[in-house]
């Protein structure tokens, strides 16, 4: 058994040698066999296809990929802006997606395109956590809450006697409908894991404490698109004018379903500065957008072209027209529904909880160390960061320190001051952390930040991607330079060489002919009976008069290229109308005469001919004069292994 253990083990050594073997070698460079093997296998051959014939073949083409990537790094195309940008967005992209699987992200639209299926009408009890609120008694407060709760106290109650939060008190704790995207990804998750009629337990935000209730459900909704009027009532309006708007919004209604244009009144009775200018239609409008009132009377319009009586709400007198529903997907392999949930969560914060939780992770594999450094200056060095930036004082922590550091990176007491500084300025959610806190956000911040942009170390795949689109990127500008952009402009080596291969560019019998399309057939038939009428002379000033409707041009074709079935070939004949199969256009051909015999072509009817076997000269001196500048060597012993 050892013996058979240690030739299984000397196999697999001897293998491992031979793929890392040279293959070839072209100037310095070297290829070994695992890297052509791994480039041919991309593309494999049909099995019909003999395997060691299309490897020959592939080699050739290998090595002069090899050498005009080589070439366009000699000429330093990789510096040039263009391709910089490119790379750079290319290797973010990658970056970006290989993250986003490693977060979870299909399991997220998953969850949200699940979520979205129905609305859940919630209500909750809210202690809002103020400053002159002790944070000990606000836990205590919602502990009894749920306490009552569990022994059967009303919701309605609970909420009145326990919340702080004037809105949440003047509402009852109703929230009404929510879907997926509605509320904060962590409501979202409290909310729908509650089954009709439930309530929640205390929920800590960086708000306050929750309590969630699932009042009822309902089949998804989806959104709606509508128009509206809003006669406003003045603030600290008399009863006497609030029922002078009142009447009048009863009048308008009245006006608009007798016929009257809705548009129209729009422009005489609307006060809503945000819609009157576009005859009063809003924004989609999904769930939990507005306010639960206006969303009732909303979402209570069955029929498209339904209008609404005036309802009340804090802004005044609503009109509202239903003006087209748009369903919820419940398909989903939905491609334009699951592209739509895509975005949604890339810019909500449920895809950068996920990352978060991955940071832990990351750090490990980043190697990253936090340095020791003097908490006490570190806080008024923070602090002289955050108020004016002076940072000159300081001899145990200055702008040098290194707090923490990665595999190939360092951050030091400087950057972080800048952060800071940012940080207490934007009063965003982190603004008013403690500053060790606040380090240790800002050490996962800049984790994620190094991850990502050093994810080809860690992911090797991603790195042999990114080398592939560069390469690919310089070949097109080294072809460009050296091939078809030169062969474009050289047009005296291309007379030349059409000149030196004049045998070569022959026209074969055919016809010259008017092929004419026209955007459908009733046009197509108007061009022929105009052309019947006036005649082929003046063909252009004729089809001039259709407009944009109609695309003629004149040329040489050869025997079975008009793009017609059916044709004469007689001097005169025009053809019916053929249309296509792509769209609803028609086409038809005039034959304008006949040739009968091959006839050498001119330099322009060949020059795209004389063009494409002009850059193949090119090529081929140009592959030539790099062969000289890199000379390949083919190492045959280890070619011989290649199969």
């Amino acid at each position: 058994m050892k013996k058979k253990l240690f030739f299984v083990a000397a196999a697999v050594a001897f293998l491992h040698v031979v793929n890392a073997q040279t293959l070839f070698t072209y100037g310095k460079k070297s290829i070994n066999k695992k890297e052509f093997l791994k480039a041919f296998d991309k593309n494999p051959s049909p099995d019909t296809v003999d395997r060691k014939k299309a490897l020959k073949e592939y080699l050739d083409l290998f090595i002069n990929y090899k050498l005009k990537v080589q070439s366009a790094y000699d000429d330093k195309l990789n510096e040039q802006p263009i391709f910089k940008n490119e790379s750079s967005t290319f290797k973010n992209q990658l970056a970006d997606n290989y993250i986003n699987n490693e977060a979870n992200i299909d399991f997220l639209i998953q969850q949200a395109f699940d979520r979205s299926q129905k609305d859940i009408h919630v209500a909750q009890i809210y202690i809002e956590l103020k400053p002159d609120v002790d944070n000990i008694y606000a836990q205590k407060q919602i502990f009894k809450a749920y306490n009552d709760l569990k022994q059967g106290k009303n919701f309605e109650e609970a909420v009145k006697t326990y919340s702080n939060d004037e809105s949440t008190i003047q509402a009852k704790g109703d929230l009404g409908f929510i879907t997926a995207f509605t509320l904060p990804y962590e409501y979202e998750n409290e909310i729908y894991n509650l089954k009709q009629g439930e309530f929640s337990a205390p929920y800590k935000s960086a708000l306050g404490w929750h309590i969630f209730k699932n009042i009822e459900e309902r089949k998804a909704v989806g959104k709606r698109r509508a128009a509206q009027i809003l006669i406003a009532i003045p603030t600290g309006a008399t009863p006497n004018i609030k029922e002078y708007y009142a009447k009048l919004a009863d009048s308008v209604y009245h006006l608009a379903i007798k016929g009257e244009d809705f548009e129209d009144l729009v422009n005489d009775f609307s006060n809503d500065r945000a819609t009157v200018s576009n005859a009063g239609v809003m924004p989609e409008i999904g769930i939990g957008e507005y306010a639960p009132d206006f969303e009732a009377q909303l979402f209570a319009l069955k029929n498209k072209g339904d209008i609404s009586k005036p309802f009340l709400t804090e802004f005044g007198w609503h009109i509202v027209k239903l003006l087209d529903i748009l369903p919820v997907s419940t398909d989903s392999k939905d491609p334009v529904a699951l592209s739509s949930l895509k975005q949604q969560v890339e810019k909500t914060n449920r895809l950068a909880r996920a990352k978060k939780a991955l940071t832990k992770k990351w750090m490990t594999i980043c190697k990253f160390k936090a340095e020791p450094f003097d908490e006490k200056e570190f806080l008024a060095f923070t602090d002289s960061a955050v108020k004016d930036g002076s940072l000159k004082e300081f001899k145990k922590v200055t702008p040098a320190t290194v707090l923490f550091s990665f595999e190939k990176q360092k951050i030091t007491a400087g950057e972080w001051a800048k952060f800071a500084r940012a940080t207490k300025q934007s009063k965003n959610q982190l603004s008013n952390l403690h500053p060790i806190i606040l380090l240790k956000e800002y050490q996962e911040i800049m984790c994620g930040e190094y991850y990502h942009d050093h994810l080809e170390d860690y992911v090797p795949a991603l790195k042999d991607q990114s080398q592939e689109f560069d390469e690919a990127n310089l070949l097109f500008a080294a072809m460009d330079k050296y091939v078809w952009n030169k062969a474009n402009e050289d047009t005296v080596g291309l007379r030349k060489h059409y000149n030196q291969n004049k045998a070569k560019y022959i026209w074969q019998p055919g016809v010259s002919a008017i092929v004419i399309t026209a955007n459908n057939q009733n046009i197509a038939l108007a061009v022929i009976d105009s052309i019947k009428a006036s005649g082929i002379k003046n063909w252009r000033t004729l089809l001039s008069h259709f407009d944009n409707k109609v695309l003629a041009d004149s040329s040489r074709f050869e025997n079975n290229q008009l793009p017609v079935s059916t044709i004469e070939k007689t001097v005169g004949f025009m053809s019916k109308p053929e249309k296509s199969i792509n769209d609803e256009s028609y086409t038809f051909v005039y034959i304008t005469a006949l040739h009968n015999i091959p006839e050498t072509r001119s330099f322009d009817d060949a020059r795209g001919f004389v063009t494409n076997d002009y850059q193949q000269v090119l090529e081929q001196k140009w592959l030539a004069a790099l062969k000289k500048k890199y000379p390949v060597v083919i190492n045959q012993a280890v070619w011989n292994t290649v199969k």
